[in-house]
């Protein structure tokens, strides 16, 4: 059972039973831990692990555009980040640094047309229980109360690295597309029903897509 209001949702899905709502100050040191078991440094870059500073500047820059997921103990099991940018700059090539402002939204465009997915991160002992679905449903809800027109995002592309060697990131977009590969991340993003429109090269630093990510939209008159 799914109750949703203005970028608050609460959701039942089997014996799990979690909230999505605004981010808030108090949130920040559970956010902070909560990157660091996701995106493991240095992996992913000195980028990935969000700073208090910035995660500050999330709550002041975009406050409505910031989210939290927690259970029914009060234990921070996801987050997600999102700004407001034109369809042209969303469109355009480029990477995540330049999109985010390296991270501190310094880009975010209060009138922009285009909701941008800068991140989402869920704990990993709770993957599959639709906390990253509940936490997009809230980001949309938002983009069609403001107006937006769509959302956009730079997806990871995790399952590429193990075919690095014998086909081309091109080749690998156009097979995940098809359904002929399955990747872990595009793949489920494709079934909600976002349209794959480019291949953004040295998106983020991150070994498993090698560099790469799918520039993805969702239009917002579609999303569920």
């Amino acid at each position: 059972m799914i109750f949703l209001k203005y970028a608050r949702l609460a959701d039942v899905t089997g014996d799990m039973q979690f909230e999505v709502r605004l981010r808030a100050q108090d949130d920040i040191p559970a956010i902070k831990d909560l990157m660091g078991k996701v995106y493991r440094p240095p992996l992913h870059g000195p980028e990935a692990i969000w700073s208090e500073e910035n995660l500050l500047l999330h709550i002041s820059r975009f406050p409505e555009g910031q989210f939290v997921a927690r259970d029914s103990s009060g234990l921070l099991i996801g987050t997600s980040t999102t700004m407001r940018i034109s369809r042209e700059k969303a469109l355009s090539n480029h990477t995540w640094s330049e999109i985010s402002g390296r991270g501190s939204l310094s880009t975010h465009d209060p009138d922009g047309d285009v909701l941008y997915g800068i991140n989402i991160a869920v704990a990993p002992d709770f993957h599959g229980f639709g906390i990253a679905s509940a936490l997009y449903k809230a980001r949309f809800s938002l983009g069609r109360k403001l107006g937006c027109l769509a959302f956009v995002a730079g997806a990871r592309i995790p399952g590429f690295s193990a075919l690095a060697g014998q086909i081309s990131p091109h080749e690998y977009l156009e097979k995940v597309i098809a359904g002929r590969l399955f990747d872990p991340t595009l793949s489920k993003q494709i079934k909600m029903g976002f349209v794959v429109c480019a291949l953004l090269e040295n998106y983020s630093p991150d070994p498993e897509t090698m560099n790469f990510a799918a520039l993805i939209k969702m239009e917002l008159d579609n999303a569920p």
